[in-house]
């Protein structure tokens, strides 16, 4: 007689299809996985060009306060990311979490919350509600795109399809980030420079639009299904590897820090936050440099940094080439484009060249290039980083990594955002509620500074981190072989040399010291 399966609130929601494979991940799948992106758009692409601009000429702040909203919402921000990661990571033992799954859950949450980033763009409010709701905004952002970044990892194990995902992603990341520069210059042309108008319009149009993309990536996206077999096991490791107790805030900080004893995750976050500063210079500072130190309008700085659309064809040539050389050699051309575009911007600043629409293309360009090799690589690297975590502690914790790198990316962003507003206090910038205003020398000279040498040493450090740098198609294939090997129940002690080397030279852990597979051969 067969066995009568038990309902118990498990197993059964494995059959979910949110679970399950909906076939091949080629290009259709992966612009479903990617049009999820237009929801940081939505609620920050539009902030880091427009947002300080729009406090310090339509809402009577200055450039340190606005900073320093930048700042607090994104310690807010760092913080409730890293416990967001343990969340999405635990939420399946919950009966929610496995009906609606621990990533699509916060998914199908994004759809309303993108609505809120409205509120934001309205002026004559005061200092506190400007915080408010841009701390409200920034936190809901990043918990929410946490889980989703998980994905890639959890969909598939090939390098080339989670290639295929990230190229996709970034594809459609670089049109919304066109659309959020071409939109705005083409409202700026039908509204008076002292009105504000135009940003909340701008604001309202893409949150409505994204609201009804994020449940294409829940309808088109599959995650894990935790069984209770393996929930059981997970908890069990959690147990032994806190000495028998459950996991408290002590062990959680612990394990949130254990992730940087992983030699790629560590050069990996280098890379990140020195090149992610400097973008946040250059795109709280650009519309600036345009209006006060070139003379020209927003309008003019809307349709250079429209450029952006370039990010279409950079990015599908980013993810051929990368397939065929290592992120180290993508990472140097592109920091190289970068470099040169800060020459650029001092050449315009210090000689006022004739045809100087000319310049401005080409180093909006040459910036643009490079800014969007930049974007893609650190996120085609991610999903693969995961696995080389799990060679060493023989468990998936994308979700840990995941909150790890949004932390540190808005410490960076907020960061970058407090240098560049306080650089502009220090510089005597003057604020207004009614439109531009003409500024001292001493804050020209500040934002030609920022955009230019600010950006270009950020840049040269992020350089120095990406060329130490080993993480490729190459080694990871090996290291992958080797997990799957270990997994399967196959020896340390029979491990290939240059194999064992590559593992070392990846994780920065000596293989041989490495516990998680030691089971293998005690069986």
């Amino acid at each position: 007689m067969q066995e009568k399966q038990v309902r118990d609130g498990w197993d059964e929601y494995a059959n979910k299809g949110i679970y399950q494979a909906k076939g091949k991940i080629g290009l259709g799948r992966s612009l479903g996985f990617g049009v999820f992106s237009f929801f940081s758009i939505s609620m920050q692409g539009l902030v880091g060009a427009w947002l300080l601009y729009f406090y310090t000429t339509f809402c009577g702040l200055s450039a340190g306060q606005g900073a320093t909203i930048f700042l607090i919402g994104r310690i807010a921000d760092g913080i409730a990311s890293l416990v967001m990661g343990n969340i999405s990571d635990n939420i399946y033992k919950y009966k929610l979490g496995r009906k609606f799954g621990r990533r699509h859950i916060f998914i199908l949450a994004a759809a309303p919350s993108v609505l809120f980033a409205i509120t934001m763009w309205i002026a004559g409010m005061s200092f506190w509600y400007y915080l408010v709701t841009y701390v409200i905004t920034t936190v809901l952002m990043s918990v929410l795109q946490i889980p989703w970044e998980t994905l890639p990892n959890e969909m598939t194990k090939d390098y080339n399809q989670r290639t295929t995902m990230s190229t996709a992603r970034m594809v459609i990341a670089g049109l919304g980030n066109m659309l959020a520069q071409f939109v705005p210059a083409q409202l700026f042309n039908y509204f008076p420079k002292t009105s504000p108008t135009p940003y909340l319009i701008m604001q309202a149009g893409f949150s409505i639009v994204t609201f009804f993309l994020i449940f294409v990536t829940y309808k088109t996206t599959w995650e894990h299904f935790v069984t209770k077999a393996e929930a059981k096991r997970i908890e069990a490791e959690a147990l032994r590897e806190n000495n028998g107790q459950k996991p408290n805030l002590k062990s959680e900080i612990k394990n949130y820090f254990s992730t940087f004893k992983i030699k790629s995750f560590r050069i990996h976050m280098g890379i990140y936050l020195s090149s992610y500063f400097a973008t946040i210079l250059w795109s709280t500072a650009f519309v600036y440099f345009i209006v006060y130190v070139v003379g020209k309008t927003t309008s003019v700085s809307g349709f250079l940094q429209s450029l952006s659309i370039v990010s279409v064809p950079v990015t599908l040539a980013a993810g051929y080439i990368v397939t065929k050389i290592s992120p180290r050699a993508l990472y140097s051309i592109g920091y190289s484009l970068i470099l040169i575009s800060c020459l650029d911007w001092a050449f315009v600043a210090l000689t006022k060249p004739a045809h100087v629409m000319v310049w401005l293309v080409i180093g909006t360009l040459f910036y643009e290039v490079g800014l969007y090799i930049l974007y893609f690589v650190p996120w085609n690297v991610f999903p693969f980083i995961p696995d080389v975590d799990t060679l060493v502690t023989g468990k998936n914790r994308a979700g840990l990594f995941a909150s790890v790198m949004v932390f540190i990316n808005q410490i960076s962003v907020g960061f970058a955002s407090v240098v560049a507003g306080y650089l502009l206090d220090f510089a005597h910038f003057k604020q207004s509620t009614t439109g531009a205003v003409a500024q001292p020398e001493s804050a020209t000279h500040m934002i030609t500074f920022i955009v230019s040498g600010g950006v270009g040493i950020m840049i040269a450090l992020a350089l120095f981190f990406a060329l130490r740098f080993k993480l490729s198609k190459k080694t990871f294939g090996v290291l992958a072989s080797e997990l799957v090997r270990l997994q399967k129940g196959g020896s340390m002690n029979d491990v290939d040399p240059e194999t064992k080397k590559v593992c070392e030279d990846l994780t920065g852990v000596d293989y041989d010291s490495i516990t998680a597979w030691k089971k293998n051969d005690e069986k």
